[in-house]
């Protein structure tokens, strides 16, 4: 299999970086030349999106296991992902309010284990804003008492 087919064999199951992509193909033992050849065919093709590896990435961060948009763009800065590319993703998420539903089921869930300060202070160490944790109880508050 050359790097090309490698390459959508990886992509076919979920989003990748270009960083990823690269990473993957040299331990599979391919050359640069056969690396950068199959990027560059990637990414002209649109089948290595940095975009929607960063939206995919957040949205399965926020439904599985919340994390504050700080938490979430240094990952992605640790996944390879552009800043530029990390801050216009998390910017939509955040100004379109799509985390705070995961934010405040998470929230519901900790409050019955840990109780309120204990969702806090966890919430707090996962990279949550106090403003963003108060529309969270907020929010838990308004569907307790419907």
């Amino acid at each position: 299999m050359d790097a090309y087919e490698r390459a959508i064999k990886l992509l076919a199951a979920r989003e990748h970086t270009e960083k990823e992509i690269r990473r993957k193909l040299k331990e599979r033992g391919a050359s640069s030349d056969e690396i950068d050849e199959t990027v560059d065919k990637l990414l002209e093709e649109g089948s290595l999106s940095e975009r929607r590896f960063a939206e995919s990435y957040i949205r399965s961060r926020l439904r599985k296991n919340p994390e504050g948009r700080s938490i979430l763009k240094m990952r992605l800065l640790d996944k390879g992902t552009p800043k530029s590319v990390a801050d216009e993703a998390l910017e939509e998420v955040w100004e379109s309010g799509g985390y705070i539903k995961p934010l405040s089921e998470y929230a519901g869930i900790l409050l019955r284990k840990k109780g309120e300060e204990g969702t806090r202070a966890t919430l707090l160490r996962k990279g949550w804003r106090e403003s963003e944790i108060r529309e969270a109880f907020s929010l838990l508050d308004s569907s307790l008492s419907e």
